[in-house]
């Protein structure tokens, strides 16, 4: 059963790429790549950055035991990002990938997918509060640009936004009990029960490690800060200078109206769409920017859905781990 599971996790992936590719106008992305010659390196190099920064930080949410090096996180986290572009469930895949993958590389079970949650949950609570942040320097500089319904939208969003970081916050913090050995046994099929024991975990490495979960907060802040600039140069190539400010702000939009989508693969359709809604929210001039901004960030999804395939090739020729019960038996 866990074999065909694994195959049709592997086919949906293929058969998701395939149709993405078939979407994706190669064409005018590499009439765009030649246009900006030079420039292009821009684009993959401070995603890369971005990339480096979230794996350090995943790094600062293993605790003690076995960690792989930054380089092999870095392609873990990579491939695992693409799993999750091209898999109907979206993040759920691309966790569990990379919660697998940590396991294959000797961390233990259960720190493994605590690491992956708490990674998970500190990338959201960074980018809500980054959001939140300009939010209201983007109220500050613009808000004479924004319709009574935009304000309306944003008044709305705003509060609702708090709430979420507050509430992502108190979950983290908050002390709790651990679940007794014989009750987790008997109840290890209830969600509820599954939901409190992960969230003692997180809690407990919080608290056990509060220099590494404030260094990750602030390593998942720049991985999106980094992430961001991509924008921000290809507006720029583009004769469509933003400040950073501004590019910060609508990369951040863009992703967080994106995840609304996740059950698109690729977000096909959707990515456009929401690109040329929030490219109009800075009062940029150019009406039809948002076409070559989307074929030009499809083009870097297609490029490390490349090198995320090489990843792969490469983290399965490692060391396997077989996991007992907290033991962990190397196989070459």
């Amino acid at each position: 059963m866990k074999k065909c599971l694994q195959i049709l996790l592997i086919v949906s992936i293929v058969v998701c790429f395939f149709i993405f590719l078939k979407a994706t106008d190669t064409g005018a992305s590499f009439r765009l790549i030649r246009q900006l010659g030079f420039y292009v390196v821009f684009i993959p190099a401070i995603t890369c950055l971005a990339g480096l920064a979230g794996a350090s930080g995943w790094k600062c949410c293993i605790g003690s035991g076995a960690k792989p090096s930054l380089t092999r996180l870095f392609m873990i986290r990579q491939t695992g990002n693409t799993v999750t572009m091209f898999n109907p469930v979206g993040a759920i895949a691309g966790e569990l990938f990379n919660a697998r993958m940590l396991i294959r590389e000797g961390v233990e079970a259960q720190e493994a997918y605590k690491s992956v949650v708490l990674m998970h949950t500190l990338m959201i609570l960074s980018q809500f509060l980054l959001l939140v942040v300009v939010f209201v320097q983007f109220l500050f500089f613009h808000s004479d640009e924004l319709s009574p319904g935009m304000m309306l939208a944003v008044h709305v969003c705003f509060p609702a936004l708090l709430f979420a970081v507050l509430g992502l916050a108190f979950l983290l913090l908050r002390k709790g009990r651990e679940t007794k050995t014989d009750l987790k046994e008997k109840n290890s099929h209830k969600i509820i029960s599954r939901i409190e024991e992960m969230r003692f975990l997180l809690a407990t490495h919080v608290r056990i490690h509060p220099g590494k979960t404030v260094a990750a907060f602030f390593l998942f802040s720049a991985h999106w800060i980094l992430g961001s600039l991509e924008l921000f140069f290809i507006l720029y190539f583009l004769n469509n200078p933003v400040n950073i400010w501004d590019s910060l702000f609508l990369d951040t939009l863009i992703i967080v109206l994106k995840s609304t989508a996740a059950f698109i693969p690729g977000q096909l359709g959707a990515e456009e769409l929401i690109n040329r809604f929030v490219l109009h929210l800075p009062g940029i001039s150019s009406p039809d920017l948002w076409l070559p901004v989307s074929i030009l960030r499809r083009a870097r999804q297609l490029f490390w859905s490349g090198m995320a395939l090489l990843f792969y090739a490469g983290l399965k020729g490692g060391k396997k781990s077989i996991k007992g019960y907290g033991d962990i038996v190397r196989q070459s």
